[in-house]
């Protein structure tokens, strides 16, 4: 029996959850996509939180269509924005005491050699508490053109010649998202970066005005990425700023973050604005909106968009949240 020590994101991108309650183990990138090829059924996975904690520990099984698939669950081609299409299907425990950390590696998925680790892992795994049964994965989305959403967007107000402009904006980032994932180590895309050349042209293709856009905006707990005010920003004769116009709170990620932790902080700057009907976090390509409802911003988003793939409903969760067209909705100046 092979023991593997597998992590589930990172900090800023943490996939524990997703791994329990589905009952499986899944990378993105060519090189872990080769390593979790060589995990066989019966080997065990321990899974890791950095360096420092051993959550559950695992064994491969094989549910009947196999133990090991790749590029075929579409949820997780679009995983806010990652693609991680390798997966495993494990029946995971929690281990029944903390499992030392001693033994662990730097990286996403290694063999355990370790003797001391790989026994304890073992053990955990033999008298570890079985996790609920796997939930039902997140169905089948529809993808949406940009025709189709260029015809939304005119219904809702957007004019003839910005839908044009929109278009050449739409292939500008497109073009830029694609040469970022691509050609660039994702830790070197910043989010000063996503937001001057992602976020902000789409803002203005959706015809927001320079003038109504506040780049890192003070508050009092910080400083907001991008605010949006239906009328210019500016302060009266005793500086009195007219923040009762603020409509929307954008917080902006690197390419190398995730839009999980993100929703907080956007939550935390809008107490300052009560006008904010939505807050959203990007990474540039990737939106996740959260609406205001009865004076409290959701828990979960309630739309996502990948410019890059555009969907009718957000792919880790069709049932309850919508797709493109409700993010696009929330973007336009009301």
């Amino acid at each position: 029996m092979t023991v593997w020590q597998i992590a589930a994101g990172s900090d800023q991108r943490d996939y524990v959850d997703d791994f329990l309650r589905y009952g499986l183990a899944f990378v993105g990138g060519q090189r872990k996509i080769d390593t979790l090829a060589l995990v066989r059924p019966g080997d065990l996975l321990v899974l890791k939180r950095g360096l420092s904690q051993v959550v559950a520990v695992g064994r491969v099984i094989d549910r009947g269509t196999g133990h090991y698939g790749v590029g075929d669950k579409h949820w997780l081609r679009d995983f806010d924005g990652w693609d991680l299409q390798a997966y495993v299907h494990v029946d995971w425990r929690l281990p029944p005491s903390e499992l030392p950390p001693d033994g662990l590696l730097r990286g996403t998925i290694a063999r355990i050699k370790q003797d001391v680790l790989r026994e304890a892992a073992i053990g955990a795994f033999s008298q570890g508490t079985p996790t609920s049964s796997p939930l039902v994965e997140p169905g089948s989305t529809n993808p949406i053109d940009d025709e189709q959403m260029l015809g939304f967007l005119v219904t809702k107000g957007l004019s003839p010649r910005l839908a044009e402009e929109l278009t050449a904006a739409f292939a500008r980032i497109r073009r830029l998202a694609r040469y970022y994932r691509v050609e660039c180590d994702r830790k070197d895309v910043r989010e000063h970066e996503t937001r001057t050349f992602l976020v902000a042209p789409l803002l203005l293709a959706l015809g927001w005005a320079e003038q109504s856009m506040k780049i890192e905006l003070s508050v009092p707990k910080g400083r907001i990425d991008l605010a949006c005010f239906r009328r210019p920003y500016r302060r009266d004769a005793t500086g009195q700023a007219n923040d009762s116009d603020c409509e929307l709170i954008i917080e902006t990620k690197g390419l190398a973050q995730g839009l999980g932790l993100a929703p907080e902080q956007a939550r935390s700057y809008a107490a300052h604005y009560p006008s904010t009907r939505a807050v959203v976090v990007t990474n540039g390509y990737c939106y996740k909106v959260f609406d205001k409802v009865d004076g409290a911003f959701s828990e979960s988003p309630s739309a996502y968009m990948n410019l890059l793939d555009p969907r009718d409903r957000y792919p880790r969760d069709p049932i309850r949240t919508a797709g493109c067209l409700a993010v696009l909705e929330q973007l336009l100046p009301s």
